[in-house]
């Protein structure tokens, strides 16, 4: 039976009597990569930082089943000192574990110029700061890494070569528990998703099963498509409980995905011309996340 690195049961926090987070519990497991997923605002750092001990829950407990030097932590933000040079940190940081990362997995994870590895750290781009930030995270090789937000500020090329480093981690054994406001960012190596929603656990499935909740199909009617079948269409959408939503230019059609082979029998019974319906999909994430995607962006 695989061990549980971490345990959280019902967890409860308010800041100025408001509640932020709202009877959490999960565990994780070893070896497991999971993402926190929410909303900014869901309550996502905050969750984090009651795990690493920087807040205390209102109620609730948490169980860290390793020693807290095997623990990782990767901030929100990055701020570097205005006068210590990349390699100084890295050495100053290194000096405080007695097995730190070698120059050569040093250098796998930052892709540094020796220019850059003798640049100030804040002078470097926002990506190259914030892989910096994550160096130095898992600069001690810990067990169970924690990594907040962690792409923010990252160009296409950093972001996947981030995710790259991450799955070489979890091969090697450590536990990952990062947090993202991105659907797309779930993809890459998370076995599980937490889905936050203003201070509440919706829901905690795979990937592939959470987009599944509460899934549904959408039908895009032509509006006068739509008038010229008006009476058949009306028993199909009686039938098969189906949801309108009127514009100028078309209806949209919303059902349960279960109903879709008998809706489109349903249309070509009547002789609805199918090429002119448009089928697509929506789901519990979609509605919790409409409009936030990520944007790809050039090398920075």
């Amino acid at each position: 039976m695989t061990k549980k690195i971490v345990e959280i049961q019902d967890i409860k926090k308010e800041f100025n009597q408001k509640t932020v987070l709202s009877n959490i519990t999960f565990s994780i497991k070893k070896n497991e990569c999971i993402a926190l997923l929410g909303k900014n605002g869901a309550g996502k750092s905050t969750l984090l930082n009651i795990i690493i001990g920087k807040y205390f829950q209102n109620d609730g407990n948490v169980k860290i089943y390793c020693e807290k030097k095997n623990v990782g932590f990767l901030p929100q933000n990055t701020n570097f000192p205005d006068d210590i040079k990349v390699n100084e940190l890295i050495n100053f940081v290194s000096s405080y574990t007695d097995t730190p990362l070698s120059e050569e997995e040093v250098a796998l994870i930052l892709n540094f110029s020796n220019e850059q590895m003798n640049k100030f750290a804040s002078k470097l781009s926002g990506g190259q700061q914030r892989l910096l930030d994550f160096c130095l995270a898992v600069i001690n090789k810990p067990q169970f890494l924690i990594v907040d937000e962690p792409t923010s500020s990252m160009d296409t090329s950093t972001r996947h070569h981030f995710w790259e480093c991450i799955q070489q981690l979890k091969e090697k054994g450590t536990t990952v528990l990062f947090t993202t406001h991105y659907i797309e960012e779930v993809n890459y190596c998370a076995d599980r998703v937490l889905l936050l929603d203003n201070g509440n656990l919706m829901a905690d499935e795979t990937p592939y099963r959470l987009r599944m909740l509460n899934h549904e199909k959408i039908i895009v009617l032509d509006i006068n498509l739509y008038k010229q079948f008006e009476q058949p269409l009306q028993h199909i959408i009686i039938c098969n409980q189906i949801k309108e939503i009127f514009s100028k230019s078309t209806v949209e059609f919303y059902f349960v995905a279960e109903r879709t082979d008998y809706i489109i029998k349903a249309l070509l019974s009547i002789g609805f011309p199918i090429k002119e319906v448009e089928l697509t999909n929506t789901s519990l994430l979609d509605t919790i996340f409409e409009g936030t995607h990520i944007e790809e962006t050039q090398n920075d």
